[in-house]
């Protein structure tokens, strides 16, 4: 329920305190108490119950006995916006404005109120007028904030980052994540259009900006593999190592490729070794068993299954390791490892990335999710969906 509806609540609250505070007695209270009109209780009634409909039936009803009443005003557009009446919500708050007599507070709600609807609408030219036009520290903040949404929809990320700062300014928030995330889609522009050196300086602000993101330093590599610049790509990718070693897993095959590129993939593997025994994330145990297999033989990788094996509850991971090992094994222990293998894929392997906020999955991981729009939502590390057939 939006503030400008919780004004309704105070009624029955100021009557209780004023109660406490003059030891009025109970019929008094009472008294008082009755002087509330009725209507406001009905209104109350439906905002609490969600049924807005009624509820805007109600206020209207309301407002024709008050009609000068700004607070019920907002209410009613608030509503109207919340139902998706915007045509009804933009009459209501428009009609405000209008109004000669209200005060700086109330004419900057008013003008907030009509670029919050006019952004609801779509129209954002007209939304970021309205909202450009909010003065006094009551209220801007809120526009500016609205403003920083409202580039970020248009992908317009250089103002975004601009309101972004400002906002900062204004409130002290720490908005140091999002700033950044901005200056990597800028980045992102940039190397579309071929413009590696663009790139590469809005990812060092970015990582200026959040050093603990990992985002920017996962880029940063990209960048640098793709330039053939593979001992740089190495020494940015393994500074996750220190602020974020998950997200390594999403990087895992363009490491190691960089270090065969140069001839160190022993060192890769070490590396990879050793964050495994600290946090044995699925991914890399599993990138770790196929280098070994490849660089120390399958004595080697079968130490390391075992190893894998235990360090993980999840058995449907142990599906790619099992049907390696069978490729190695007699006759007989073959057979055996395949009936195993059959028991394990009764189970679906849907490798999938989960939003934490929503819930919505993917099959690829995203730094933003494309259904509920939050940044940093999704684990670097896939689920897996196991249902038995």
């Amino acid at each position: 329920m939006n503030f400008e509806n919780w004004w309704l609540l105070s009624f029955p609250l100021f009557f209780l305190l004023g109660w406490l505070a003059a030891k009025i007695d109970v019929k008094q209270l009472v008294t008082e108490s009755k002087r509330i009109p009725s209507t406001y209780i009905e209104g109350l009634n439906f905002l609490l119950n969600e049924e807005k409909d009624k509820a805007i039936e109600v206020l209207i009803q309301l407002s024709r006995s008050e009609p000068e009443s700004v607070e019920l005003q907002f209410a009613i557009g608030s509503l109207f916006r919340d139902k998706g009446d915007m045509q009804r919500a933009l009459a209501v708050h428009q009609g405000l404005l209008d109004r000669p007599v209200l005060t700086n507070s109330q004419r900057n709600r008013a003008v907030l109120a009509v670029g919050q609807d006019f952004m609801k609408s779509g129209l954002y030219d007209r939304a970021e007028e309205f909202l450009r036009r909010v003065s006094g520290d009551e209220h801007l903040p809120e526009a500016i904030k609205l403003l920083t949404d409202l580039y970020v929809i248009q992908n317009d990320w250089a103002r975004a980052i601009d309101t972004a700062y400002k906002l900062r300014a204004t409130t002290g928030v720490k908005n140091n994540a999002q700033i950044a995330h901005f200056m990597i889609e800028l980045a992102a522009i940039c190397r579309k259009e071929g413009d590696d050196e663009g790139a590469i300086k809005w990812l060092f602000k970015a990582i200026s900006e959040d050093s603990l993101s990992p985002r920017p330093l996962i880029d940063l590599g990209n960048v640098f593999k793709g330039q053939g610049r593979y001992q740089e790509a190495i020494n940015v990718w393994w500074k996750l190592e220190k602020c974020c070693p998950k997200y390594i897993a999403l990087i895992s095959d363009e490491l190691m490729d960089c270090h065969q590129n140069l001839g160190n993939k022993n060192q890769c593997l070490a590396k990879i070794k050793d964050i495994i025994e600290v946090d044995p994330i699925h991914e890399l145990l599993l990138s770790a068993f196929e280098m070994s297999m490849e660089l120390q033989g399958m004595e080697a990788a079968n130490d390391l299954a075992q190893d894998f094996l235990r360090k993980t509850s999840d058995v449907t991971w142990a599906i790619p390791v099992l049907n390696s090992i069978k490729a190695n094994l007699e006759e007989t222990s073959r057979q055996e490892v395949y009936l195993l293998i059959r028991v394990l894929e009764t189970y679906r392997q849907d490798k999938q990335y989960q939003c934490e906020s929503c819930g919505f999955q993917a099959n690829t991981h995203y730094w933003r999710c494309p259904a509920c729009r939050l940044w940093d939502t999704y684990p670097p590390t896939a689920i897996q969906i196991g249902a038995l057939e």
